[in-house]
């Protein structure tokens, strides 16, 4: 289906990274929407080990600003952060198919 990036842009120091973070993620619920995001996170050069809550409605990979902007680049689409976030992980959840 698709993978989006969030406009969360919150600025935080993760580990060595002072950046501006927000979200990548998939709409699509269980094994179908972790392959989707780990084939997207591989263009954009993020080790699978990055990801956020995995096996769960809300995993995902913290970006920081140049790497939004270059998965926009690739085709993400952009999302708002917040009720837009919420809507998918909310459809994740309770879509027939999940597994997470």
């Amino acid at each position: 289906m698709t993978v989006y990036v969030d406009d969360m842009q919150r600025p935080a120091i993760v580990g060595p990274v002072d950046g501006v973070w927000s979200h990548l993620l998939s709409d699509l619920p269980g094994e179908a929407g972790r392959r989707e995001l780990l084939a997207f996170a591989e263009r954009l050069g993020i080790e699978a080990r990055w990801i956020q809550n995995p096996g769960t409605a809300t995993e995902h990979f913290d970006v920081t600003e140049p790497t939004r902007q270059r998965a926009l680049a690739l085709g993400a689409a952009p999302i708002r952060y917040g009720r837009a976030v919420a809507a998918i992980t909310r459809a994740k959840r309770e879509s027939p198919t999940r597994r997470v």
